[in-house]
């Protein structure tokens, strides 16, 4: 949701007119910080759908020695599956973490911007 709001103060500094090279750059490099934010943010949760196909691939496989009997392959398989849950859960925390830092930057490159039109709609 913060990303979100970031975007969106980006694209408001974006349409605020901005008549000056430092308005306009300001502008730019917000709507860079959320391309940027958005793209990194993407590449994270990629990675953590990557780890939660391997929680479940390891879990379906203890579910399947389990059924026939392997007592040892189903504990292996759930020892598996533990350990690619908790990578899951490092890899969501890392996508999270991504997306907030994403969302400080873009916020703080919109509000430079949304200044920098302030002050050419002001001296104009």
């Amino acid at each position: 949701m913060q990303l979100k709001h970031a975007f969106m103060a980006a694209a408001l500094a974006v349409t605020l007119g901005a008549c000056s090279d430092n308005s306009q750059q300001a502008a730019q490099e917000a709507a860079a910080k959320a391309k940027a934010a958005a793209e990194a943010t993407k590449a994270s949760a990629q990675a953590t759908a990557q780890q939660a196909q391997q929680t479940a691939a390891a879990a379906q496989q203890a579910v399947a020695a389990a059924k026939a009997g392997d007592t040892a392959g189903a504990m292996q398989s759930a020892q598996d599956a533990q350990a690619a849950g908790k990578a899951t859960a490092a890899s969501a925390k890392d996508t999270a973490d991504t997306a907030k830092q994403g969302a400080a930057d873009v916020k703080a490159a919109a509000d430079k911007a949304a200044d920098a039109a302030k002050k050419d709609s002001s001296g104009h």
